[in-house]
């Protein structure tokens, strides 16, 4: 399991969006307290210059979507602040983005737990996305793969499990993909049929 990697709470400040003045008094004194420092917006404000570690939305006064639009294609890490528990709140707070509830009344051990939670969640959400995104291109990759081990098994009269072998030494040997030394094999194989035409 990956390490969590706690947030640079010194560098990247809170971000409360759309809190209404109660909930907004009792996060500023708590974080506060924790040396947590924050930075305020409503109604689709424009971002402050710097990131936020992540951002705490106040589902009941949320009136700010293009803000949390950018948010969410940043990848920031969303908190949902709410005064009830109920299924419609955790609904409502997964339309938005999500990753963790912070319920009224609010304290620090809550507000720590939260933070750590919509961060850590985040965190692994991001790490699956770029995982995904490496078997896409595996998977995009194999039919060249495939092409190149049958044209080397055709050429060079070996059988499949031969044909791989050589495959992953030359990746190994020249340091590439094993996607890139296939295409470097049917470049090789063309150029070498157009010659002997």
């Amino acid at each position: 399991m990956k390490t969590l990697l706690s947030p640079d709470l010194d560098a990247q400040p809170l971000l409360l969006v759309d809190c209404e003045a109660r909930s907004r008094e009792a996060l500023e004194k708590n974080l506060t307290r924790m040396g947590i420092r924050w930075h305020h917006l409503t109604g689709d404000e424009a971002l402050p210059p710097l990131t936020p570690c992540a951002v705490l939305v106040e589902l009941e006064a949320f009136a700010s979507p293009l803000t949390l639009s950018q948010i969410n294609l940043a990848g920031i890490p969303v908190i949902a602040l709410t005064s009830h528990e109920g299924l419609y709140q955790v609904q409502r707070a997964l339309e938005l983005g999500a990753t963790a509830l912070l319920t009224k009344p609010i304290t620090q051990r809550a507000i720590y737990t939260t933070l750590m939670m919509a961060v850590g969640l985040r965190q692994q959400l991001h790490d699956i996305q770029q995982q995904q995104m490496l078997l896409r291109q595996r998977l995009a990759a194999m039919p060249q793969i495939t092409q190149a081990l049958a044209a080397q098994m055709q050429a060079e009269s070996i059988d499949e499990q031969q044909a791989w072998v050589r495959l992953r030494s030359e990746s190994m040997c020249t340091n590439q993909s094993v996607a890139q030394v296939a295409q470097k094999w049917l470049l090789r194989m063309s150029s070498g049929k157009r010659g002997a035409q």
